[in-house]
């Protein structure tokens, strides 16, 4: 039996296995087994994303590494990089973290749900060269079979000119759970809304806002925020002018950044210059007070810089649930 057929088999064991089951970790950790038993690998398992690092989950052979950061080995490379990862050599990759002197080439599956990285599949071989397109293939075929095991809810700053017209917009969006205008990545403490209009703490007005990744992923949330700004403006968004007004991505994740970076660069192609929007860790957030919040919901005619048809575009938006 060659290694196409054999995997053809091990993906409809696997597909049947869980087709009743929702627990991820168990799901996981058959699937490592199977995996594992089939093919007679020196490591198989998975690890999950969790608070910013990829946790050691369940897994089939010796004792493993529990903790990987962002970008860091092989499987922190396949996070950050969003492939697949087939390394030939482990002595020959950059960085390879030596969880066992045993293992010499290695893959690393990432699993996809909505468009967010949940999870990297990581296999090694006692073998050199044990990994080709072949399994790459058929690995990304059967980590599409994980269930649902995205968090409950993730956080990204925005700021977008006055935040009253930019709060209203982005709570409109279907998945997003929370909102909270305020001041961010500025150079004092506790700003005053009268201080930062002043334009000489370092503050921009933003939005601060919580969504559930199982229903709005991140880039189309960053594709719905282009929409309703002009990113080739320098402090300037409508009528409104100055470093307050500027527009900015700030995240708490940084695995973020690379869909950050990916939305960037395709907004940038359709304007053919560079973009201006801040894209930073968020350093700090102060929320404004309590006149501010929700404002137009308790103004419906006050002032707002956008459109009233940007509403309706929000409102109406859906993003159609897909895994990769």
């Amino acid at each position: 039996m060659d290694k196409n057929e054999k995997y053809s088999l091990l993906y409809k064991q696997i597909e049947s296995l869980i087709a009743d089951e929702n627990d991820v970790v168990a799901v996981m950790a058959n699937t490592a087994a199977l995996i594992h038993d089939t093919f007679k690998f020196w490591w198989t398992g998975f690890y999950r994303v969790a608070d910013g690092e990829l946790l050691l989950g369940p897994f089939q052979g010796p004792v493993a590494c529990m903790h990987i950061g962002y970008g860091k080995g092989v499987c922190g490379t396949a996070w950050r990089e969003r492939h697949t990862v087939v390394v030939p050599d482990v002595e020959e990759f950059p960085g390879h973290i030596a969880c066992s002197s045993a293992s010499r080439s290695e893959i690393v599956v990432p699993v996809f749900q909505n468009d967010e990285i949940v999870a990297v599949l990581d296999i090694d071989s006692r073998e050199l060269n044990t990994f080709d397109n072949v399994d790459a293939e058929w690995l990304e075929k059967i980590v599409k079979l994980i269930p649902d095991c995205l968090p409950a809810e993730k956080e990204i700053h925005l700021a977008a000119g006055c935040f009253w017209g930019a709060e209203k917009y982005l709570k409109l969006i279907e998945g997003v759970t929370f909102t909270e205008v305020g001041f961010a990545n500025g150079n004092t403490e506790n700003p005053t809304y009268k201080e930062v209009y002043t334009d000489q703490t370092g503050y921009a007005e933003t939005v601060h806002l919580r969504y559930k990744p199982s229903v709005v992923s991140l880039r189309f949330l960053l594709e719905m925020y282009f929409k309703a700004i002009d990113p080739t403006s320098l402090n300037k968004q409508g009528e409104d002018e100055g470093t307050r007004y500027r527009t900015g991505i700030y995240f708490s994740n940084i695995a973020d950044r690379t869909v950050i970076d990916e939305v960037i660069d395709a907004e940038s192609k359709k304007y053919g210059l560079p973009l201006q929007v801040e894209v930073e860790p968020l350093r700090n957030f102060y929320p404004a007070d309590e006149y501010h919040q929700d404002y137009l919901d308790k103004n419906p005619n006050g002032y707002c810089h956008l459109p009233v048809a940007l509403f309706e575009l929000a409102r109406n938006a859906k993003m159609k649930n897909s895994r990769q």
